[in-house]
């Protein structure tokens, strides 16, 4: 063989080697929770029925579904509390495997993160009370709407109502308590999240929805990107949970009253 093509046959070969190695030394995040001995989940302290403290202790929609992964992976499950702002740069630096906080999986955030299959298909909807006089979105002018801290108002909505009101509140049951107190004209969130509060107030035929606004909303588990293994296993914990029955039995126990028109499958 000519001595340049030796040189480069070695050459190839080394590079070869040195890219299986480095494959080989990389542990994927799978490999890494399994290694740790330990599933950390990224949760909010304020975002009830998803995920939230109380007594002490972190509890959730979202919570109750990250510890079903946990189980899958036979290891406890810790959960590091963060703010909304902080969820993303917690999965990219791994601080958290996930993130269980009703995260909308919204387009622009998967250029930073990736997202299990949705176990929330819920739209954004405005609940009122019947008596308020209120028929479309558009008599929303001037008034005001309850909002919880950590979320935002749909840029539409504003573009629509530029004159709309909004008032923040630390979490969803103050929304609904101000909306039930005529403080507020009207209370945005999810809609079985809505639905939910209604009912449980015993007088669910007081309340209703503005016909003419819906906001199209799933929710699911926030991922370190390019982890398809651990992607992977968290979509099939998820999958199984509904084939079983399990997703609509967490489901009636946070939205209870709430009808669950979804089912969890493949995107």
């Amino acid at each position: 063989m000519p001595q340049p093509t030796r040189i480069a046959t070695r050459l190839a070969f080394g590079a070869a080697c040195l890219i299986a190695l480095t494959q080989f030394a990389r542990a994927d995040k799978l490999d890494d929770i399994r290694a740790r001995g330990r599933l950390l989940v990224g949760t909010s302290d304020t975002s009830p029925p998803f995920s939230s403290r109380e007594n002490g202790k972190v509890v959730g929609y979202d919570v109750d579904l990250a510890a079903r992964v946990a189980q899958r992976l036979a290891l406890p499950m810790e959960t590091i509390s963060i703010v909304n702002a902080d969820r993303i740069p917690a999965l990219q630096q791994d601080r958290v495997d996930l993130v269980a906080s009703g995260i909308t999986r919204a387009e622009n955030r998967k250029k930073d993160v990736a997202f299990s299959v949705a176990y929330l298909v819920s739209p954004h909807k405005v609940l009122i009370r019947r008596d308020g006089g209120i028929t479309t979105v558009g008599q929303m002018a001037g008034r005001k709407l309850a909002l919880v801290k950590s979320a935002s108002v749909d840029a539409d909505l504003m573009k629509a109502v530029p004159t709309l009101q909004i008032e923040h509140f630390e979490d969803y049951a103050t929304c609904f308590a101000a909306l039930r107190d005529h403080k507020v004209d009207g209370f945005l969130a999810d809609e079985v999240l809505l639905a939910s509060f209604a009912q449980k107030s015993g007088v669910p035929q007081d309340y209703t929805f503005i016909p003419d606004y819906e906001l199209p909303r799933t929710a699911g588990f926030a991922l370190k990107k390019d982890e398809p293994r651990f992607a992977q296993f968290v979509d099939s914990v998820l999958l199984d949970l509904e084939k079983s029955g399990d997703a609509q039995k967490i489901f009636d126990v946070w939205f209870p009253g709430a009808k669950r028109t979804f089912k969890i499958q493949p995107d």
